[in-house]
Protein backbone atom coordinates (compact mmCIF):
# COMPACT_ATOMS: atom_id res chain seq x y z
CA UNK A 1 0.00 0.00 0.00
CA UNK A 2 1.11 3.15 -0.84
CA UNK A 3 1.17 6.46 1.18
CA UNK A 4 -0.70 8.97 0.00
CA UNK A 5 -0.05 12.67 -0.06
CA UNK A 6 -2.39 15.00 1.54
CA UNK A 7 -2.77 18.40 0.55
CA UNK A 8 -0.88 21.35 2.04
CA UNK A 9 -1.85 25.35 1.59
CA UNK A 10 0.66 25.68 -0.81
CA UNK A 11 -1.16 22.78 -3.21
CA UNK A 12 -4.69 22.49 -2.09
CA UNK A 13 -5.32 20.04 -4.63
CA UNK A 14 -6.96 16.57 -3.40
CA UNK A 15 -6.04 13.64 -5.56
CA UNK A 16 -8.41 12.03 -7.86
CA UNK A 17 -8.72 8.73 -6.35
CA UNK A 18 -8.69 10.54 -2.48
CA UNK A 19 -12.42 12.09 -3.34
CA UNK A 20 -14.63 9.60 -3.43
CA UNK A 21 -14.07 8.31 -0.02
CA UNK A 22 -13.94 12.20 1.30
CA UNK A 23 -17.20 12.61 -0.27
CA UNK A 24 -18.39 9.20 1.25
CA UNK A 25 -17.72 10.32 4.68
CA UNK A 26 -19.01 13.76 4.01
CA UNK A 27 -21.82 11.82 3.18
CA UNK A 28 -22.40 9.92 6.07
CA UNK A 29 -21.64 13.04 8.35
CA UNK A 30 -23.94 15.16 6.76
CA UNK A 31 -26.42 12.17 7.33
CA UNK A 32 -26.06 11.20 10.55
CA UNK A 33 -26.02 14.92 11.29
CA UNK A 34 -24.49 17.02 14.77
CA UNK A 35 -24.08 13.55 16.82
CA UNK A 36 -21.14 12.23 14.48
CA UNK A 37 -19.83 15.53 14.57
CA UNK A 38 -19.88 15.13 18.97
CA UNK A 39 -18.92 11.17 18.42
CA UNK A 40 -15.70 12.21 16.00
CA UNK A 41 -14.35 14.98 18.17
CA UNK A 42 -14.40 12.33 21.40
CA UNK A 43 -11.91 10.46 19.21
CA UNK A 44 -9.74 13.64 19.08
CA UNK A 45 -6.95 14.33 21.27
CA UNK A 46 -5.49 17.56 22.12
CA UNK A 47 -5.58 21.15 20.30
CA UNK A 48 -7.15 19.21 17.71
CA UNK A 49 -10.13 18.09 19.90
CA UNK A 50 -10.53 21.45 21.02
CA UNK A 51 -10.24 23.39 17.37
CA UNK A 52 -13.20 20.81 16.09
CA UNK A 53 -14.92 21.70 18.93
CA UNK A 54 -15.20 24.82 17.80
CA UNK A 55 -15.63 24.22 14.31
CA UNK A 56 -18.59 22.16 15.52
CA UNK A 57 -20.34 24.63 17.33
CA UNK A 58 -19.82 27.38 15.02
CA UNK A 59 -21.66 24.94 12.40
CA UNK A 60 -24.85 24.05 14.43
CA UNK A 61 -25.60 27.61 15.27
CA UNK A 62 -24.99 28.40 12.26
CA UNK A 63 -27.54 25.68 11.28
CA UNK A 64 -29.83 26.17 14.18
CA UNK A 65 -30.19 30.33 13.41
CA UNK A 66 -30.90 28.75 9.65
CA UNK A 67 -33.51 26.76 10.50
CA UNK A 68 -35.08 29.42 12.97
CA UNK A 69 -35.08 32.12 10.15
CA UNK A 70 -36.45 29.78 7.58
CA UNK A 71 -39.41 28.94 10.26
CA UNK A 72 -39.79 32.64 10.91
CA UNK A 73 -41.91 33.33 7.53
CA UNK A 74 -44.41 30.43 8.35
CA UNK A 75 -45.37 32.69 11.61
Amino acid sequence: MEAAELPTPASPILSLHLRPALLAGVAIVQRAGPEMLYMLRGHMMGENKTRFGNAIEEMVDCARQSRMASQLHLI
